[in-house]
Parts: C-alpha cells; structure tokens; sequence
C-alpha cells in the first residue's frame, strides 16, 4: 500500500531533511503524495481506521478465543503485532452500531412491508399532568400493557422534574427548566409507547460512552480484591479494556445469529440458535479464565473473586444504568 501512495522524492516535504525511508527521520511525517486517486485515499483510511490487515484479524481471533492472552502480552510489551486496546474496542463498536442500524433499517422496511403500525390507532382520555397543563399521551392499547404502578412511576418522574429548583437561577429560569425537562419526559415516554424498539435501539449509540465510564469501576475493583499481586492499576484497566471489547463482540455474534433465526430458514436458524446458546455460556467461561490466566491464581480463590467481582460489578452497572437511562431519558 505504501509504494502506492508515495512518490520518489528525495527530501521531506515538510523539514526539507534527507529521505532515508517511508518517514522522515527528522520530523517523523511518512513520505506520501497527497495528490492522488480518491479510492487510494479511501483505501488508506479504511486500513488506518479499522486496520484492515493481518494484524487485526489475528488480534480478533486472539480476543474472542484466549482469556487474558492479549492483556497479558500487552502488560509485556509485545504490542506491535496486535491492534491496541482502545483503538479494538471502538472500531468493535463501531462495527455493532453499524450492525445496529442495518437491523433496525431492516425491521423497518420489513414492518412497512407486512403493514405493521408501531404506533396505536385509539386514543384514550388519560393525561398525566405538570406544570399547568395536562397532556394526552397514551393510546388505548398502551393502556392495556401498563399497570397502575407504571403508570404511577411516570406520573412520580414528571412531577420530581418539574419541581427540580437551581439555587444559581432566577425563578423564572427556573419554571423553564422545569416546564422544558417534564416536556423531555412526556415526550420520550410516548416515543417509548409508540415504538418502544426505536427508542431502545437509539439509546445504544450511547452504551460504549456508558461502558467507557464503568470500566475505569471496574478496574479499581479488581485492584482492590487484587492488592497483594502489586500490579499498577494500567494493568487492571488493559484486562478490563479486553474484556469489554470481547463482550461487545460477543454481542455483535449474537446479534448477527439472531438475525439470521428470524429469517426462519430450515437447518440454518436451528443452528445459530445452538450458537447464540454457545456464545452465552462462553462469555461466563472466558470472563473465569481471564482473570485466572492473568493473575495466575487457582480455581477456588479464582471462583471467589470471580463471584465477588461480578457481584459488586453488576450492582454498580445496575445503579448506573438506572442513572444513565434516567438522565438520558431526560436529556435526550
């Protein structure tokens, strides 16, 4: 790729300094000839954003199959040969929400085909109010599906929102936010109602800031239940990081065999249900092995600080995505 993109000049073209290489030994900008065919310019930011070569393919094959090996090669120096963790986890992402999007695309197109109205077609006189108004949001049919202590918990956040008072503002930028914030939430709960999959499917574009934010948690934890090893806390953070891209790509594996079971062909569907079924108990198992493999341990204290570890993470991830959902319910 490099001979075709670059041109045989003899010195830089930013220092002036003399040519020895694909770089500069000066200023360290590679030689490259910006004038140039645009699908060799696509072509070079396809590889250089998502490292299309051997060296990403081995480095996924590597995650979703070896607990621990790239973290433990990472923490010894030997990352020339594989993609870095940040950059993996987000071209991983990447690739999900992309997948994401074609998906939802599709169960559009495929909605719009067979005739299916996501939204109700009756409405209903129920209206939750605040401020000084009241407004109609649900249909008859959404009705149906509520409880009375659904309904009870929608009417509790619109009037905690509506009562939300800044200290630093004046009363009346106060009754705005408070008129603007009960509107952001009567407004997403009817997106909700009328096309609750659109709504979730929306909020994934913000699950790898969520999953960014928890991971540094994560990798206190371990830290903590792992003192004695006296590991610098980079190395928790690099295990967690692996860790993180291997269960989104799980994720994008098991998005991508559920598609194909609802295409309902004979045979084909059966058997990505057995592999999403695989793929589950898989992400339990690698999730044991790495931190065994990584930190060395036995079986049974491995067991015991997986359980705690999985605990005390899945208590803290609950309470975000409480915090998380409720926010973006509100803001978004």
């Amino acid at each position: 790729m490099t001979d075709a993109v670059s041109t045989k000049l003899d010195s830089c073209q930013h220092c002036g300094e003399a040519l020895t290489g694909d770089f500069c030994g000066k200023c360290g900008q590679r030689h490259k000839e910006s004038r140039r065919a645009f699908i060799l310019l696509l072509q070079e930011t396809l590889y250089t954003v998502f490292e299309l070569d051997g060296r990403a393919y081995k480095t996924l094959w590597y995650l979703f199959t070896k607990p621990a090996f790239l973290s433990t090669e990472y923490t010894k120096g030997r990352r020339a040969s594989y993609t870095p963790p940040l950059r993996l986890f987000l071209v991983i992402s990447i690739g999900f929400f992309l997948l994401v999007a074609l998906s939802t695309s599709f169960q559009s197109i495929r909605n719009t085909v067979i005739g299916v109205d996501p939204s109700g077609t009756v409405t209903a006189d129920f209206n939750l109010s605040f401020g000084d108004g009241n407004v109609e949001i649900l249909t008859a049919e959404d009705l149906a599906e509520l409880d009375e202590e659904d309904i009870e918990d929608i009417e509790e956040l619109i009037n905690f929102v509506s009562e939300i008072e800044l200290s630093f503002l004046s009363a009346p930028a106060n009754q705005n936010l408070q008129g603007f914030l009960a509107s952001q939430v009567e407004a997403n709960f009817q997106d909700v109602v009328d096309d609750p999959t659109s709504f979730f499917m929306g909020s994934l574009e913000y699950i790898t800031l969520f999953m960014l934010l928890m991971m540094p948690l994560l990798a206190l934890i371990q830290q903590i239940l792992y003192i004695t090893h006296k590991r610098f806390y980079v190395e928790h953070f690099i295990l967690t990081l692996h860790n993180h891209a291997f269960l989104v790509f799980s994720i994008f594996l098991l998005s991508v065999a559920e598609i194909i079971e609802e295409l309902e062909i004979t045979l084909l569907s059966s058997g990505f249900s057995w592999i999403s079924t695989a793929v589950v108990f898989w992400i339990v198992i690698y999730l044991y092995l790495s931190l065994k493999r990584f930190f060395g341990e036995g079986y049974f204290v491995t067991t015991l600080k997986f359980v705690t570890v999985s605990l005390i993470y899945s208590v803290c991830v609950g309470v975000g995505i409480m915090l998380f959902f409720f926010l973006l319910f509100i803001f978004s």
